[in-house]
């Protein structure tokens, strides 16, 4: 008998991968997406939902309130770049809206349809161990989404994931790198070399970086797995930050970040 999977942000790459091997192994899909996207397959039904309007949210689950899944994906996510003493309020508040918030909303809506067994996976970042200086929104908003999920977890009991990608080769980028159009102006200045670097390196990771069935691969085998770890690392990236994160001290890790970016301690 086939199992129902709900994906949130159905048509991003990495969600794209995964749907694939889903329906290749008799999985029924209910993505959504704000936008349309071009994957067609009997199993799979695809809604709009906007992960900012609790509207949204409202109406596509009275359409699913008789659904029962196996597993909800959430892939939903932005970044916001800026040096903290020129960060946007509001800045701040969109990346929160999306990635907390986001997350948020889905489980308020979402988890009375978990089946008993059920689990609950975010698609988090390696960013999640705030070791990135100039990307602190994007960082804390994984790193609360993923406290968020665990305590949810700890009160209901259903299983959860927290995915942790490092660099993958997606549209994330160069989207990023749009929606950051008005941030780049923070790194005018003494921050203008940073902000140089930043912009390279996100158009390097969008040509160069891992390919993103290595995160499909990811989520499926949480999804089939009867008992899959809490935590799941994918690239060597962010296996090095699991092990700064939980070996090294953080006045360690903080010269060595420093001391990479260049950056003169006071």
């Amino acid at each position: 008998m086939s199992k129902n999977v709900l994906v949130i942000a159905g048509n991003s790459q990495i969600a794209t991968e995964a749907i694939k091997l889903l329906l290749n192994n008799d999985f029924r899909i209910y993505a959504t997406s704000r936008k349309e996207f071009n994957l067609e397959h009997n199993n799979l039904h695809k809604y709009n939902l906007d992960i900012t309007l609790e509207s949204s949210f409202k109406e596509l689950s009275d359409k699913l309130k008789n659904m029962e899944f196996c597993a909800i994906v959430n892939n939903a996510g932005c970044a916001v770049a800026s040096p903290v003493e020129f960060l946007d309020e509001d800045e701040l508040q969109r990346q929160l809206d999306v990635n907390l918030f986001g997350l948020l909303r889905v489980i308020k809506y979402f988890s009375s349809n978990l089946e008993k067994d059920g689990k609950m996976i975010n698609v988090s970042s390696m960013a999640s161990y705030g070791v990135y200086p100039f990307l602190s929104p994007y960082c804390l908003s994984k790193a609360a989404a993923d406290i968020l999920l665990r305590a949810y977890s700890n009160e209901s009991g259903f299983k959860y994931v927290s995915i942790r990608p490092g660099a993958i080769r997606t549209k994330f980028w160069t989207d990023s790198i749009e929606q950051n159009q008005d941030n780049f102006k923070n790194f005018m200045g003494k921050y203008e070399r940073i902000g140089h670097y930043m912009l390279d390196n996100a158009k390097k990771n969008s040509k160069d970086a891992l390919e993103p069935i290595f995160v499909g691969r990811a989520i499926y085998k949480a999804i089939v797995c009867k008992n899959p770890p809490s935590v799941i690392n994918v690239g060597f990236d962010a296996l090095l930050c699991a092990f700064a994160s939980k070996f090294l001290s953080e006045s360690l890790v903080n010269k060595v970040v420093r001391k990479a970016l260049k950056l003169k301690s006071k």
